[in-house]
């Protein structure tokens, strides 16, 4: 009866912690902001920037639509993070800050322990709903920028953020307004033109591992001259972020990954995989380790090979190696090794800004203005470690083969064996992404009689991006001939086999055997370097009228109308030898590309209703965009929104939308980069390195998306300062370009879809496969839609000022279906082979401020849900566990104003995982995906604790 009793309370307990876990929860989502649009221009400016609170409301362009009324808000929600918040929270960047949002979920950053020989490595590209970084538009006072990639992509580091007055999130369909990209929605970051004064900031960080170290310093300047008819500003910053240490410093790295389990049998009940730490390969050490042939016959008697299983160790000793438990290419215990010890958390960064801005009053009505923007960025590419995976062949007269193995290959009859050798003596292959960007903007606004405003501007914009430049890069054939190293009979001297017959061929013998054992000579004889060099260029030409041409019963009738020109165009080149593919990683092709689009808008808000008893304001916001490319033909984008204002409290909102993505310069034009993988192939049953190629393809069209979002806002008068927003989203996408990953292509053709088996060559019908052509075709359907929360509650408490704040995202599906394959992300916290396309289910990001005037304090929680690893799986059947634990992150900032240094004269520290809490393990969980953190980096922290402190000031 006791134990009952005690087991009731038990379970009573356990819910009782869950309901309270739900309600905080709730809570912390209640407590959060509507940062947005509608708050932005209201009479109640709590939300609104301070910069904002400046301007007078009819000159707020709020980036949800480009109709500018005073006291209009879009039905789109947009999210408005002032330059306050952001100082708050003292980031190291404004795009560190913007990525804790909940709807930006797998962006590229610097510190996501990537390992990829990528021309993105090192940059900051947001990636809104999950949707892709090239489905979000980025935009710079409301004007495109010069991509930073073919991609399409806009690397955040470039551009200047001194002067960055808000930036407002779009997280809805905008191309009606916006144009092409912004599928997902849009990022604008709005400058401050009319600063005045001197603004500095210095800021320095480092973590508490005493490593990702960063510094960064701005300078601005701001003046009027010509009695306030001129404005001339100028602003310059300099950021210069440390590389991270490898992965094995941090604590939390146990190598576990997803591996086949070795025990499994179709009857047996267990699961079919395991999550398992300690994981290596099964088929290479870091001293080499003999892998084959698997058997031998001697005296007509076949028999195990002896040799397998023997590694190298220093100096090249052979010494027995245990392989644990193998599975596949994967093992763990005895003696196995983790390449993915040597991944680096992050890459070094430097990049740096300068921007300048001339206006003037030419006549009372008309100011004309240059802008020009120059920016650089530089960082490491920290590659994969060269490794061979039990294929590289030594024969028996091998000059550096140990005796004691030579003439054990001569008893058992053996004239060659295969050995396996991950290079972790020669570290990851380092190589470097250097962006150099200048954009100039002219142009000339004004006013017209009637309330009209006017604008017109031209851009061009050229990004020089070079890329690759790997210090060690081998080059196979040269790694192949060197290995291959015999006596010369002649004189005694090791020399390769190939320079017996043709003495000048300038090969260096190259010993494999032991780690350290290779020498310099050696080394600079393989590696190579493999480069390309990218020109991008943006040439944009734009007019817009905005109006109020009638009043109807309800209001005047506002319009926006324009037209833009745009051609982007870039060419590339390569070295010689990356045209042969002769490189590990790299082997660039040239290409070249360009296309134009021309494309007129319109946009109208058409007043209902007006001080009505159900009605206090009725809007309806609609848009139409004409859209004709050069090489895609024209498509139409429009929205049909409103807005309805109950009453004071209430206000409802809701948009629908067609919205498109036009391919981009890589998709259409890309010339063949090359890279190896390894991959699973059901037709030899074996796992092996391959090599795959990427291709443009003129041939696609513009992705298609309908957009739908439907929402409340509520402002009660029963508590003054709070203020709720609930949205729902719904965007779907169809004819989506995408490139099929190598190996779903090898497992398409297996399942009998003949039309991807075309994109693969092999020696023989079945034999290995040689090379995987990735071209990306309008072959995907994907969709995403869940609910967005935010809110704010303000209140004075004793002698200050206390705020809660928190935005929410819920992803109820974020899936991709491609040949009839519907794959489901939405509750995923890792991914088979692309992490960042795993969507946990809940984000949040909540923050309690208290200021008192001189000093002020924020603590700031972001919490990422429990998740899935592969939503197909069945625990227990597929897999022993397979799920991923929730996580909670802590950040805290102080800020002390010290007026007498000057206006706006602040000391902060912040401290970033205030509770150097871990990131659970997320490992991928293909079988291919053997180098690997097992954390997701892209959704959790991999860095730790850290500290950052700076000194701010204006006058």
């Amino acid at each position: 009866m006791k134990t009952r009793n005690m087991e009731q309370a038990k379970n009573r307990y356990s819910r009782q912690n869950r309901y309270l876990k739900a309600t905080s929860a709730a809570v912390a989502v209640f407590c959060l902001m509507p940062y947005g649009q509608a708050t932005a221009q209201e009479s109640e400016p709590a939300a609104a920037p301070q910069a904002a609170e400046e301007t007078p409301a009819s000159d707020i362009v709020v980036t949800g639509s480009r109709v500018a009324r005073e006291g209009f808000t879009a039905p789109t929600p947009t999210t408005v993070i002032g330059v306050e918040q952001i100082k708050a929270a003292a980031p190291a960047s404004i795009a560190d800050y913007v990525n804790q949002l909940p709807a930006l979920v797998g962006s590229n950053t610097p510190r996501i322990a990537n390992t990829g020989a990528s021309a993105t490595v090192g940059s900051n590209l947001f990636n809104l709903r999950s949707l892709g970084a090239n489905r979000t538009l980025v935009l710079l006072d409301g004007h495109r920028v010069v991509p930073s990639t073919i991609t399409g992509n806009v690397d955040i580091n470039l551009l200047p953020q001194a002067l960055v007055q808000r930036v407002d999130v779009v997280t809805g369909g905008a191309s009606a307004a916006w144009g092409s990209d912004a599928v997902a929605g849009v990022v604008n970051f709005v400058l401050d033109r009319k600063f005045e004064g001197v603004m500095a900031n210095i800021q320095s960080g480092i973590a508490e591992e005493g490593d990702a170290r960063t510094f960064k310093a701005e300078l601005s300047y701001g003046t009027s001259f010509a009695d306030g008819r001129g404005h001339f500003i100028v602003s310059g910053e300099y950021h210069d972020d440390g590389a991270a240490g490898k992965v094995s410093t941090r604590d939390w790295f146990k190598s576990r990954k997803v591996i086949f389990n070795p025990a499994w049998t179709a009857t047996n009940g267990q699961p079919r995989r395991i999550v398992q730490t300690g994981v290596g390969a099964s088929n290479e050490t870091s001293g080499g380790l003999i892998t084959g042939p698997a058997t031998v016959t001697v005296g007509g008697v076949t028999m195990a090979n002896p040799l397998r299983n023997i590694q190298f160790g220093p100096g090249g000793v052979p010494m027995p190696y245990d392989p644990g438990t193998v599975s596949g290419i994967s093992a763990f215990g005895g003696d196995v090794e983790d390449i993915s010890q040597a991944i680096e958390l992050a890459v070094p960064l430097r990049y740096g800004t300068a921007y300048g801005r001339l206006s003037y009053e030419i006549a009372p009505d008309v100011t004309i203005y240059g802008e020009a923007t120059y920016a650089k960025a530089w960082n490491e590419i920290v590659a994969r470690v060269y490794d061979r995976g039990g294929n590289i062949t030594i024969r028996r007269d091998n000059a550096f083969l140990p005796g004691s193995i030579a003439t054990q290959m001569a008893s058992l009859g053996l004239n060659t064996i295969q050995m396996g050798r991950m290079f972790l003596d020669w570290g990851p292959l380092r190589g470097r992404n250097k962006r150099e960007q200048q954009r100039y903007v002219a142009g000339a606004e004004g006013e017209l009689s009637g309330g009209w405003s006017w604008d017109a501007y031209v851009q061009h914009g050229v990004t020089d991006f070079s890329t690759g430049a790997y210090d060690n890069n081998p080059i196979i054939a040269n790694f192949n001939r060197a290995v291959d190293s015999v006596v010369n009979p002649a004189n005694g001297q090791i020399v390769c086999r190939t320079t017996l017959a043709d003495p000048t061929n300038g090969c260096v013998p190259l010993n494999i055997f032991g780690s350290g054992s290779t020498s310099e000579a050696g080394r600079n004889y393989v590696f190579g370097r493999s480069v390309q060099n990218i020109k991008i260029q943006q040439d944009v030409v734009a007019a817009s009228l905005r109006g109020e041409p009638l009043s109807l019963w309800a209001g005047p009738v506002s319009v926006a109308l324009g037209i833009e020109g745009r051609r982007e165009k870039y060419r590339s080149t390569a070295d010689a030898l990356s045209l042969t593919d002769a490189f590990f990683v790299g082997n660039f092709k040239p290409s070249s590309g360009k296309y134009d689009v021309k494309e007129a808008f319109f946009e109208t808000v058409i007043p209902l209703l007006a001080d009505k008893p159900f009605a206090k304001s009725l809007d309806l916001n609609a848009a139409i965009r004409l859209t004709d490319y050069s090489l895609s033909g024209s498509v139409t984008t429009w929205k049909v929104g409103a807005t309805w204002d109950l009453n004071d409290q209430i206000r409802a909102r809701g948009v629908v939308s067609r919205d498109i993505r036009a391919p981009n310069l890589s998709e259409l034009f890309q010339g063949g980069a090359t890279l190896n993988q390894t991959v699973d192939d059901p037709v030899t049953g074996t796992s092996y390195s391959s090599r795959t190629v990427s291709q443009g393809n003129p041939n696609l069209k513009p992705e298609k998306a309908d957009t739908k979002s439907f929402g409340i806002v509520y402002r009660p008068h029963w508590l003054d300062g709070l203020s709720v927003s609930v949205d729902y989203f719904d965007i779907k996408i169809d004819g989506a370009i995408a490139s099929l990953i190598a190996q779903r292509i090898i497992d398409k053709c297996d399942e009998g879809i003949t039309s991807q088996c075309a994109f693969i060559t092999r020696s023989s019908p079945t034999g290995p496969i040689q090379s995987i052509l990735l071209v990306p075709q309008n072959i995907n359907s994907e969709r995403t839609k869940g609910i967005d929360i935010e809110g704010t509650y303000r209140t004075e408490l004793g002698k200050g000022d206390l705020t809660l704040r928190a935005v929410a995202t819920y992803v109820d599906e974020r899936s991709e279906t491609a040949d009839g394959q519907k794959v489901e992300y939405a509750g995923t916290n890792a991914n088979e082979s692309q992490p960042s396309k795993a969507v946990p289910s809940w984000r949040v990001m909540s923050s309690v401020t208290y200021d008192l005037g001189d000093i002020a304090s924020t603590l700031t929680g972001r919490f990422i849900s429990a998740g899935k690893l592969n939503n197909a799986w069945v625990e227990g059947v597929d897999i022993d566990d397979n799920n991923v634990p929730s996580a909670f992150y802590l950040d805290w900032s102080m800020t002390y104003r010290i007026d007498s240094f000057g206006k706006g004269a602040e000391v902060y520290f912040a401290i970033q995982n205030l509770l150097d809490k871990d990131p659970p393990a997320s490992p991928n969980y293909s079988t291919a995906s053997t180098i690997q953190t097992g954390v997701n980096g892209y959704i959790y922290d991999v860095i730790g604790r850290q500290f950052r402190v700076g000194v701010r000031t204006k006058f």
